[in-house]
């Protein structure tokens, strides 16, 4: 189920950003912290986002790694397939299983859930991909 619990009167150049997390508490809570900044849309899992980026396109997508329809990684890999190629950050509780250096050699970034600085993360991820696609206006 997707849910934009975004404000619709927002600036229309307002980031669009994906979380996908099948830990409804958490995807609802990080989405209300995001909402205050930029267009958060919301999935449940590996095939929910699929469909959200079917139908609209992101600047970002923020995705958990387990889930119980796969993993963020399996995620990844799908929307290289589609060439969708937006800023991805993979996030987890636990940080055990080696997930930062397999979102390293992904070209991605890792974070934990418990990592304080989401927002400043979020913005710098995305005032660097507007640098690189030469529009510095974020």
């Amino acid at each position: 189920m997707t849910y934009y619990k975004g404000d619709f009167a927002k600036d229309t150049n307002s980031k669009k950003i994906l979380i996908v997390d099948d830990d409804e508490t958490f995807r609802h809570l990080f989405a209300e912290l995001l909402n205050k900044e930029f267009e958060a849309y919301e999935a449940v899992g590996v095939y929910d986002a699929l469909k959200v980026l079917e139908t609209i396109t992101v600047d970002m997508i923020f995705s958990d790694y387990n889930m119980r329809d796969g993993t963020g990684l399996d995620l990844l890999q799908v929307c290289k397939e589609r060439n969708i190629c937006v800023p991805f950050i993979l996030m987890s509780a636990d940080e055990g299983n080696g997930l930062s250096r397999k979102a390293e050699l992904s070209g991605i970034i890792f974070c934990e859930k418990t990592d304080h600085d989401f927002i400043g993360i979020i913005r710098g991820m995305l005032r660097k991909e507007q640098i690189i696609r030469g529009n510095d206006d974020y």
